[in-house]
């Protein structure tokens, strides 16, 4: 059994920085409006949540999280919306997209014209600004796909199947 050491490591500092960072925001949660306080209190308990049973599953021998379906998968049920990406500078950068998820405050996916993905970057671009909803097949599926709640036509974006061990943890 091999560990993963380096992402072992990785996944121990963010959740370490995510635990600093609710004690910040319930400490001071006076800087913040109540609502907005507690929601935020929310996202970081469920990153820290998710990290702990993600760094069981490494210390395990237990492989890597991969982009793409994997990461939609842990927004199932967030609110997600397709943006331009930024450069260095905080620029519009017309050739790099977010799948932002406005739940918790996250980039879930980008994508990048110039890469081999040319065609699942048109696909994604189509739905710019749109609301989108990461659904599975079945509640247990590996199958999930990337729905556009905008679109009749055409509403399913991207299909990818997570890795096997996902709904382990």
């Amino acid at each position: 059994m091999t560990l993963d050491t380096e992402e072992i490591k990785l996944s121990e500092k963010l959740q370490k920085m995510y635990q600093e960072f609710l004690i910040y925001v319930e400490q001071e949660n006076v800087e913040f409006e109540r609502t907005e306080s507690k929601k935020l209190e929310l996202q970081l308990k469920e990153k820290i949540q998710w990290l702990k049973r993600y760094l069981v599953h490494l210390e395990k021998g237990g492989k890597r999280i991969q982009a793409g379906a994997d990461y939609w998968a842990q927004h199932e049920n967030h609110k997600l919306i397709i943006e331009y990406g930024e450069d260095g500078q905080g620029n519009i950068e017309k050739d790099i997209l977010f799948l932002w998820c406005e739940t918790c405050s996250d980039i879930v996916s980008s994508h990048i014209k110039k890469s081999y993905r040319r065609k699942e970057f048109k696909k994604i671009k189509n739905h710019l600004g749109h609301e989108i909803s990461p659904i599975r097949e079945a509640q247990n599926s590996k199958k999930i796909c990337l729905t556009c709640n905008h679109c009749i036509k055409n509403s399913i974006i991207l299909c990818n199947e997570i890795s096997d061990w996902f709904n382990e943890i």
